[in-house]
């Protein structure tokens, strides 16, 4: 590596587009190879001499910050990853401002809307982070930004005709669910059950039984529990019932997905089965 390294110096085209590129390509060679302080050097270069041929402000540059957020995030290094993730938000921001989101960008062949699809992801990267260091408002906050980007890309590829805005299974939908499960989590986690049933209302919605994958119906089936264990919780008659409703549709998912036989479908099917004949009981009782 040491030699390559030098090899780039000597040619002295320190600013050209195939030597950025295969510096990159160097860093993410150190990555794998477990030297992660070279790779750090490199990436610090790298980023500065994109800002230098693309701009301090371009997609070229924020692409490459988050690039090296991620790796950083990879290695454990969370305050300095939530810091560069941070700062290729506000560099992709300030490339994007006041383009329409069909405004292609000819020199990487991305348009505005694939960005911002980009800046919904930084997002979300910002919240789990936030999430690991206990900044659970913070987190909340992010993953709410981050859906909001989902929610627009998804509309943008729609009106543009693209399938992909209505596939279930497509990138943007699959982080789109974990995301609202997520929220509904921390809600909870915030005290905040009104909250969270709200995040799992959404969530039902974007997962279709037949088309969706199976991560997203497992989180579906996982926030039916959750409403439930909610309701449940309250002690009122009528939630009650709907503590009833929302296990009974986990129930469903959990038969479709493991099958009858298996062991959290029998935990599901068991706690359903206590909990209609405790409600039976009380009806017969009043």
């Amino acid at each position: 590596f040491g030699e390559a390294s030098s090899t780039y110096e000597d040619c002295n085209a320190s600013h050209h587009f195939d030597s950025i590129a295969n510096l990159q390509g160097m860093a993410n060679l150190f990555v794998t190879s477990g030297d992660f302080q070279a790779a750090t050097a490199l990436y610090e270069n790298v980023i500065s001499r994109k800002q230098n041929v693309h701009g301090e402000y371009s997609v070229a540059t924020a692409k490459t910050i988050n690039d090296y957020a991620v790796i950083l995030a990879k290695n454990g290094r969370m305050d300095d990853a939530l810091a560069r993730y941070e700062k290729a938000r506000a560099t992709y921001e300030q490339a994007l401002d006041g383009l329409p989101p069909s405004m292609s960008w000819l020199n990487h062949g991305e348009s505005a809307a694939k960005c911002g699809f980009d800046m919904a992801l930084i997002n979300l990267n910002i919240a789990s982070i936030k999430s690991k260091k206990g900044d659970v408002a913070g987190a909340i906050l992010s993953y709410e930004i981050g859906v909001q980007g989902l929610r627009k890309y998804k509309e943008e590829l729609e009106l543009a005709g693209d399938e992909a805005g209505k596939n279930k299974n497509s990138s943007h939908m699959r982080h789109l669910v974990s995301a609202l499960g997520r929220i509904g989590s921390l809600k909870l986690k915030q005290g905040d059950k009104n909250g969270a049933l709200e995040a799992y209302a959404y969530l039902f919605k974007e997962v279709d039984s037949s088309e969706s994958p199976v991560a997203s119906r497992l989180e579906k089936a996982k926030a039916h529990i959750k409403c439930a264990t909610i309701y449940r919780q309250s002690g009122e008659r009528d939630d009650n019932k709907h503590a009833i409703i929302h296990l009974r549709e986990a129930l469903n998912m959990y038969t479709d997905l493991y099958g009858a036989k298996h062991k959290d479908t029998i935990a599901v099917a068991t706690s359903l089965q206590q909990w209609m004949e405790e409600e039976h009981h009380h009806s017969t009782r009043s």
